[in-house]
């Protein structure tokens, strides 16, 4: 129940600031969140307590799960530090956001091994939640993309989606192999069956709604690979090529969600490769028999470093990014005619909302301009887009010596009226990231690589142990 009402809080809160904009530290997005990790946190302090004494209390997975707990709760005043300091980020791949998500993963990782510490019927259904966690908090990396609201380049969602995938279906396998035959596709059972009472529990509220995570096939070829104890070369080229032949199109028939462009999915075939080996080098002793481990991992580490250096995410822009100061409040009405988005701005009477400059739609990394002029009401506008899909449409305006904006959510490739109230508010135009903001920034990413270290450490040890008494028996 606690992880359930976490993830949901999770979706809210990104369909939140899609359909809203801005929120704060409160809000109801964030409450579920909060009381989501709460739950589970004062399970795992029950469990530890009833058995306090026990040698298992002091075992990996419990002081995995506390550590997971300690960062998950920290990362909220953290995250609010960070606006406030540096200010407003509404990018997911942020390094406050990046070590939330590495948090609620430890915490996932933990319980998953405390519940299938024991045998019995509703063990086996606690460990799929905890497993269907698990996956969710690996998951909740391409949030952006499942969501259709991406900021960064299509070319990384299938990649990054691959790597965290691997590394759920690997921890839940470490953690419930020995209770479940088809560990990882029991766990995406259930987590499809969670993110399915997502999305309707969304869309009966009227808010957007994310995509359901296509997970079951590559869950499915990565038990297989571990039964038939597939070389590490083959289960990497099998779980991508499964995840890829599934997900790609499974994208272009489903509303929601971005779909990247062939040479885009080919590309990223690549990039999930050397993902994928990664993963099971770092987490499986098996794949570290196989192969020897230092060279391998080297060669593996150059070339990420080469693939990001010249594919990199750009600067993110897309939805409410930098949401500054607000100086007037708008009506905003957008007419959508499949690609064509017209967009009428309604001023408030007692407001200066500046001059109008030009309408800009970003979405996934792309950003078009269209002219806007004044006329006798307000502003009208006009911009051509080249994908269907989720565009955060903006209107600029210049007052004074400030720059303003406000910006209004459409879907391109259909018909449709979208309006909304709307505040024009100051752009933060100085991007230059401060030394203070770098020190913080590294020291946020450093951090959140030694939990995830702890974490391959601690289904490392577990996979080892069972290695090891299978070959002495």
């Amino acid at each position: 129940m606690g992880f359930a009402t976490a993830l949901f809080g999770v979706y809210w809160d990104d369909a939140w600031h899609t359909d809203r904009g801005r929120d704060d530290l409160f809000s109801p997005p964030h409450l579920s969140l909060y009381a989501g990790v709460a739950v589970v946190v004062a399970v795992v302090i029950w469990w530890a307590w009833q058995r306090r004494g026990d040698r298992a209390v002091a075992s990996g997975p419990v002081g995995l799960a506390v550590a997971g707990a300690m960062f998950t709760l920290a990362s909220a005043p953290v995250d609010e530090w960070w606006h406030q300091a540096f200010g407003r980020d509404a990018v997911l791949w942020s390094p406050p956001h990046l070590a939330a998500v590495a948090g609620t993963i430890a915490l996932g990782t933990g319980v998953a091994f405390i519940a299938t510490a024991r045998t019995g019927v509703g063990n086996t259904l606690v460990g799929g939640a905890a497993g269907a966690a698990v996956i969710g908090a690996w998951q909740v990396l391409v949030l952006e993309y499942d969501t259709d609201v991406a900021q960064f380049s299509p070319l990384w969602y299938l990649p990054v989606m691959a790597t965290g995938l691997a590394a759920a279906a690997i921890t839940v396998q470490a953690a419930g192999s020995h209770r479940v035959r088809w560990p990882a596709t029991w766990a995406g059972v259930v987590f499809t069956l969670a993110m399915a009472g997502v999305y309707v529990g969304l869309d009966s509220a009227g808010f957007s709604t994310p995509v359901v995570p296509l997970v079951l096939p590559a869950l499915a070829v990565a038990d297989l690979g571990r039964r038939m104890q597939w070389v590490m070369p083959l289960r990497t080229a099998v779980f991508v090529a499964a995840l890829f032949a599934t997900y790609w199109p499974y994208l272009g028939a489903v509303p929601g969600g971005v779909q990247p462009t062939l040479g885009d999915a080919a590309a990223g075939a690549v990039l999930a490769v050397i993902g994928v080996a990664a993963v099971l080098v770092v987490m499986d002793p098996a794949a570290r028999f196989a192969l020897r481990r230092a060279p391998v991992t080297v060669l593996m580490a150059l070339a990420v470093v080469v693939t990001t250096s010249t594919v990199g995410p750009p600067r993110a822009e897309a939805h409410d990014p930098g949401q500054g100061d607000e100086v007037t409040e708008v009506t905003l009405i957008a007419e959508v005619t499949d690609r064509v988005v017209s967009v009428e701005v309604v001023l408030a009477g007692d407001g200066d909302a500046g001059e109008p400059v030009r309408v800009v739609a970003r979405r996934a990394g792309r950003t078009l301009t269209g002219p806007l002029a004044a006329t006798p009401n307000g502003w009208t506008g006009r911009v051509d887009v080249d994908q269907d899909g989720r565009w955060f449409v903006y209107v600029e305006a210049r007052r004074g010596q400030q720059d303003v904006e406000a910006w209004i959510p459409v879907v391109a490739g259909s018909t449709s009226t979208a309006s909304k109230e709307a505040a024009m508010y100051v752009v933060d135009t100085d991007d230059a990231v401060t030394s203070a903001q770098t020190i913080a920034g590294l020291i946020l990413v450093a951090l959140t690589a030694a939990l995830l270290g702890r974490i391959a450490a601690v289904v490392r040890a577990a996979l080892f142990a069972r290695v090891t008494v299978a070959g002495s028996s």
